[in-house]
């Protein structure tokens, strides 16, 4: 375990919020969520060394481990492709032009995949996983690179998009990926971020059993502030943000974690874990996530962001 200051605004001048534990893959270790008096940002400290940490990331952890054509269950390959699909045409509409996209923890390459459908994109997918980088290259043609984004190399000015779909809250020092991917980005390029936002009715409901919290992989949890903050501070500016992870899963992600541990008669715990997963409350609280869909505080958002610096028109580039 390392320690570790504010990586938004340097300080080390927290108060504590939760002992935290892995309650996803139920892995041992329990870990420190505090939050900066000086800027709010919410992290681990101490955290898991860049050694340890990759413990927590097992083989059967679910983003290396469920592609949608190879899930046994025809719901649960709709579901996945359906998710692809979502955020593929979010991309799209917001870049129809197509060019040159760059996903930041591209895992199995699925969402790429999708995006190749929709338009003319060149794909490119960097992850810390090589089982993940070689499925997305082998099976959907993605160039891949496997390892720190710092180590990739990529030109200046290289990629119309850059992607980061869940993944901002999981690395080591937040400023400097965004300040790599100022560096790779085209001037008018766009840079699309997705991180759960604790600022949520489902946070407060939930408090430490929040699924967003993942500890210990979920190193940084922010809100719209301290995001904000990060994008400023890293050369980017935010043109929109919005909630769009409007469905069951996360919101059944922290009910799981909180019968875990709240519901101590073992078989009752099976049997409201069972019913939780199942399709029955799925279909009963689809009106409530239709309606929320318009309420922009649903358990993570999405930032759309610019370079603050960027240049009126579209630059040509040099290939």
């Amino acid at each position: 375990m390392e320690e570790t200051n504010c990586s938004l605004c340097g300080a080390n001048d927290t108060e504590f919020v939760y002992v935290e534990k892995d309650r996803l893959m139920r892995l041992p270790g329990s870990f420190r969520l505090v939050q900066c008096r000086q800027c709010g940002l919410l992290y681990l400290n101490p955290r898991p060394t860049r050694d340890e940490i990759k413990y927590y990331y097992p083989d059967d952890y679910g983003p290396y481990n469920v592609t949608p054509g190879d899930d046994s269950s025809w719901i649960g390959r709709l579901d996945h492709s359906f998710g692809y699909w979502k955020r593929a045409r979010i991309v799209n509409n917001a870049y129809p032009q197509g060019g040159r996209v760059l996903d930041v923890g591209c895992a199995m390459g699925n969402f790429l995949n999708m995006l190749r459908r929709l338009g003319p994109w060149e794909l490119y997918g960097l992850d810390i996983t090589p089982e993940a980088t070689l499925y997305a290259h082998d099976r959907y043609g993605v160039h891949t690179f496997t390892g720190a984004l710092a180590d990739a190399g990529y030109p200046d000015a290289y990629f119309d998009v850059v992607t980061m779909w869940d993944v901002l809250e999981h690395v080591f020092d937040p400023a400097s990926t965004l300040n790599e991917i100022h560096r790779i980005l085209m001037p008018q390029g766009l840079l699309l971020i997705r991180v759960p936002n604790v600022d949520t009715w489902d946070a407060r409901l939930f408090g430490r059993y929040w699924g967003g919290y993942d500890a210990p992989r979920h190193t940084f949890v922010f809100s719209p502030k301290t995001l904000g903050a990060l994008l400023d501070k890293t050369g980017f500016q935010a043109s929109k943000m919005q909630s769009l992870v409007l469905s069951y899963s996360p919101f059944a992600l922290s009910v799981q974690f909180w019968l875990d541990e709240k519901v101590g008669n073992e078989r009752l715990r099976r049997v409201l874990l069972a019913l939780n997963r199942s399709r029955l409350p799925r279909l009963l609280t689809l009106p409530i996530w239709a309606v929320l869909r318009y309420s922009n505080v649903t358990f993570a958002m999405t930032v759309f962001a610019t370079k603050a610096d960027g240049r009126a028109g579209r630059p040509q580039r040099a290939d």
